[in-house]
């Protein structure tokens, strides 16, 4: 037998996904795998030369990209743009981790994404950070297990495992929220590890207690400007965006037996997410969501009543089915703009374009301040409530499970016939934005700062 051929990368990444795929614990296995991998970096001598690349550094992106997350694309867009302008007349090499292929923006198509080189994500990742000079995590929701505790080891570990072989690593404007005991765990292992600048001061405070030393810096996607086309100036003054989702069907959990069930019988699952994921769901995750269609729905006919054309977004792919069960819920036609069906820019300038918006989605929070478009959040955690009472706008959310969350949400923006309630408004949203202008363009100073060691 030729033993080189057995225990060569490739197989020992094979054998590795395969036991990852078949634990009973997928998600904790992946995190445990991460951090060996993190371990045995540490105890080899690093291969940093902070001179290597100097003229073209390589930048590699860890984030959400290729989801159709408006939100996650917007940070990456910005992100890249202002790599470019910081490095030029260099040229970065920069490369994109890509979660599915929905790149429906030039900066982001024309972006190359990196090519796994080997089967198992912890071992790619592994290889891919040695080849960078610096490794950018450009996804806000990091420090939470509210999405998937494996992209979570994706983003942090990734982090992790460029510190520890020698490369510059930041986790670029992130945010923080509800952790398993695992991620956790994880994280407390890794809290040295490379520099993490927060979105928001709440976010600093929480890992501080988790021995992670962060500043605070911004969200990168406040310097997006919406595109003002011909469609968007011929819109009614009076239209609001709503951006709903589903609030509860996450985390997405690993089930490699569920997803192997259903590959053998042919069948497909609306709760799949990816190969081997699948959204939570039960009987109480069922009645909360409809019960948060009815309050939707209930804000939706009372804007119509004070006089405004109502319009879903969908800003992420996913939410499609969200807009389409809200729309199945009003007694009137409306329209749907979604990812997928539209392109980012088309969905963000309907939000950055409308008279008012209500969202469940955070980016588009940060579409409408960035714009001085009055918003009412639908808070499905903690990142719209500390968005907004940051900007002093608390009264302006709710609970997305509230059941007083429609009467709050249409009391607000009754309130914006008052001008001077608007202006007010409008007023804090502009000074809140130029802040956090401000600390992106310094985040973007540090990055230039390591890159030229």
């Amino acid at each position: 037998m030729d033993w080189d051929i057995v225990d060569s990368p490739l197989q020992r990444s094979l054998a590795a996904l395969n036991r990852y795929a078949s634990a009973p614990a997928p998600d904790e296995v992946f995190l445990d795998d991460m951090q060996q991998r993190i371990n045995a970096a540490r105890r080899v001598p690093g291969r940093n030369d902070p001179g290597a690349n100097r003229d073209a550094p390589r930048v590699l992106l860890l984030g959400y990209g290729g989801a159709g997350n408006t939100g996650a694309d917007l940070r990456t867009i910005e992100t890249i743009a202002q790599l470019r302008r910081l490095l030029a007349p260099r040229e970065p090499r920069i490369t994109l981790f890509a979660l599915g292929d929905c790149f429906d923006h030039p900066l982001l198509a024309g972006t190359p994404r990196l090519t796994p080189s080997l089967p198992y994500l912890p071992d790619a990742l592994d290889a891919a950070v040695r080849d960078a000079d610096l490794v950018l995590n450009v996804e806000g929701s990091t420090y939470t297990s509210k999405f998937s505790d494996s992209l979570a080891g994706v983003l942090i570990g990734g982090i992790a495992l460029a510190h520890a072989h020698g490369r510059p690593a930041i986790a670029y404007g992130v945010d923080s929220g509800t952790m398993s005991t695992a991620l956790t765990r994880f994280v407390e292992r890794n809290a040295q590890a490379g520099e993490v600048i927060c979105r928001n001061d709440a976010a600093r405070k929480q890992l501080a207690s988790l021995g992670v030393s962060a500043q605070v810096g911004a969200d990168t996607a406040w310097t997006y400007r919406a595109p003002a086309d011909a469609s968007n100036a011929a819109l009614s003054p009076r239209r609001v965006a709503l951006c709903p989702n589903n609030p509860f069907w996450w985390p997405v959990r690993a089930d490699a037996v569920r997803a192997r069930d259903l590959d053998a019988r042919g069948e497909a699952s609306s709760l799949r997410y990816g190969p081997l994921h699948f959204h939570s769901w039960d009987a109480a995750r069922a009645e909360a969501y409809h019960a948060y269609l009815d309050r939707f729905a209930q804000i939706t006919v009372g804007l119509r009543e004070q006089g405004y054309t109502p319009v879903l977004v969908g800003m992420e792919q996913l939410d499609s089915s969200a807009c389409a069960d809200l729309a199945a819920r009003v007694p009137f036609p409306i329209e749907i703009v979604a990812r997928g069906a539209h392109t980012l820019d088309e969905v963000a300038a309907t939000v950055a374009h409308a008279a008012c918006v209500v969202t469940t989605r955070y980016h588009a929070a940060v579409l409408a301040i960035s714009h001085g478009v009055p918003v009412f959040g639908l808070s499905m955690d903690a990142r719209i409530e500390r968005l907004l009472s940051e900007v002093g706008c608390g009264s302006w959310s709710a609970a997305c499970d509230d059941d007083d969350g429609a009467q709050a949400a249409l009391a607000a923006i009754a309130s914006l016939q008052d001008d001077g309630a608007r202006d007010a408004l409008i007023t804090a949203y502009r000074g809140y934005a130029r802040v956090q202008r401000a600390r992106f363009d310094a985040m973007g100073e540090r990055v230039r700062a390591v890159l030229e060691g």
